[in-house]
C-alpha cells in the first residue's frame, strides 16, 4: 500500500508541475506575433532622433554607443526600436514574427 501512495504522490507531482509550467507559458509576454512592417526609420546623425524611409517622420530613438538606434512601425500600432545592423534586410510591407520586450525588437524573423 505504502508503494501505491508514493507513486500516487509522484504522479499527483508531475501533474503540479506541468499545470504549473503551462500557466507560465501562457503568461508569458515573449511570444511571437504575427505583424506586418508599415515604415522603418534611420537615425538622423547622432541626435536621438531617427527619420521614416517613406514617411519622413521624424521620432526619438535611443542612442547607443555607436550612435543612435533604426526603429520600425508595425501595423498593429507599435513603433519598436530594432538593432541596424541585425534587421536591415527586412522590407516594408513584409510580414514578419516579433518578440518585443518594451520598446526593443528582441526577436524577428520571417517564418514561424
Amino acid at each position: 500500500m505504502d508503494r501505491v501512495k508514493q507513486k500516487a504522490g509522484i504522479l499527483i507531482g508531475l501533474v503540479a508541475v506541468l499545470i504549473i509550467l503551462f500557466v507560465v507559458y501562457l503568461t508569458s509576454p515573449s511570444r511571437l506575433e504575427k505583424v506586418e512592417i508599415v515604415e522603418k526609420y534611420y537615425p538622423h546623425f547622432s541626435d536621438g532622433k531617427a527619420v521614416g524611409f517613406k514617411t519622413n517622420e521624424v521620432i526619438d530613438v535611443t542612442e547607443t554607443e555607436e550612435g543612435s538606434n533604426c526603429a520600425m512601425k508595425f501595423n498593429n500600432g507599435k513603433t519598436l526600436e530594432i538593432d541596424c545592423d541585425r534587421y536591415l534586410t527586412y522590407k516594408i510591407d513584409e510580414t514578419v514574427y516579433i518578440t518585443s520586450d518594451g520598446k526593443q525588437v528582441k526577436e524577428i524573423r520571417r517564418k514561424r
